[in-house]
């Protein structure tokens, strides 16, 4: 079986097909899938944060695209200071050391169809963005996640602070999280990738995520 691999692109750099081809799954995922309300635009899943300042971490196996995710650096306008803002009272962050993390998605229909359903790709994501934030020097990643994602985010090993809680709609609990860039969670995020495949990590997945300025 072809390992998994994860890497960066930032959106400046980023071909009109890749573009196309991750805006596509979006649409899949959020829209047709989940029925978030979403902005739609000719097949694809696209808004506003798909800018000059966004960065993509993409995983992919044997050439398919399986899993992705947007960062932005909190210095530049992000989702939570938008249109998520009335879900929370917290003050927002404008710190160059902590990006924003959206748009977080593991497409389980085609790792399911490639054998990699117990793979373990959301441990993955969450390891691949952890590695990308420690070596860009971000102390800390903020999400917002419903409850449910973060009991997964916290079983994978990324222990976090709940900054705030809210309602994106009546009943829809959400919450804001400031998930720390450390040593102690990039290991239980490793241990956790491990344990659920009985290999250890370098056999299993190859995380090639290298801010700009590294490369």
């Amino acid at each position: 079986m072809d390992k998994v691999s994860f890497y960066n692109v930032e959106h400046s750099q980023a071909s009109p097909e890749l573009l196309g081809n991750l805006y596509g799954l979006r649409k899949e995922v959020f829209a047709d899938r989940l029925n978030w309300r979403v902005n739609i635009c000719g097949g694809h899943e696209v808004d506003e944060y798909d800018n000059a300042h966004s960065t993509y971490l993409v995983g992919t196996c044997s050439g398919v695209s399986l899993a992705s995710l947007r960062l932005i650096n909190t210095v530049y306008p992000y989702m939570v200071e938008g249109p998520f803002r009335s879900f929370f009272e917290h003050t927002l962050p404008k710190n160059c050391r902590i990006a924003e993390s959206s748009r977080f998605f593991v497409d389980k229909t085609r790792s399911r169809a490639l054998g990699l359903g117990q793979l373990g790709l959301t441990e993955m994501l969450l390891l691949a963005m952890h590695t990308y934030a420690a070596r860009a020097g971000l102390e800390s990643i903020i999400t917002v996640v419903s409850q449910a994602m973060s009991r997964i985010v916290r079983k994978a090993g990324w222990h976090y602070e709940i900054l705030d809680s809210g309602e994106a709609s009546p009943g829809e609990k959400v919450l804001l999280l400031n998930m720390p860039v450390s040593r102690e969670n990039d290991q239980r995020l490793v241990e956790a990738i491990e344990a659920k495949n009985g290999q250890p990590l370098s056999a299993v997945v190859d995380i090639n995520c290298q801010p700009p300025a590294l490369r």
